[in-house]
């Protein structure tokens, strides 16, 4: 007598009819789609993963090539701005003088070199 709530399977009970039918309707429906969408989502991200790499290579070329060209436009227009600067400045005697030291000019420093006069 202990044991008779073993003697049937409850999930009988539950899964009976025509509930149980659809659930196995629905559960294979969903496998078989699955299995027949899979390799065509498979097959579309890989287009769209070959379209999305060939575009972003030809998008970088195009934003490389405009960066190249606004670098070089940049680069003229300082370097025409240093040559007007240059043609402005007046040239004194004091310019072509030689320094009284012969040794290289160095870079700023700072710190203190007891040789350097005040």
């Amino acid at each position: 007598m202990i044991y008779s709530q073993f003697q049937h399977n409850p999930m009988q009970h539950r899964f009976s009819g025509t509930r149980g039918w659809l659930a196995f309707v629905i559960g294979l429906a969903f496998m078989t789609l699955a299995l027949v969408a899979l390799p065509f989502l498979l097959l579309f991200g890989a287009i769209t993963f070959i379209a999305l790499s060939l575009f972003g290579r030809v998008f970088l070329k195009r934003q490389l090539a405009r960066f190249q060209k606004q670098q070089a436009s940049q680069e003229f227009h300082s370097e025409a701005f240093q040559e007007s600067q240059f043609k402005e400045t007046a040239f004194t005697e004091s310019m072509f003088k030689e320094s009284k030291s012969t040794a290289p000019r160095q870079g700023r420093t700072f710190e203190h070199n007891p040789n350097e006069p005040v």
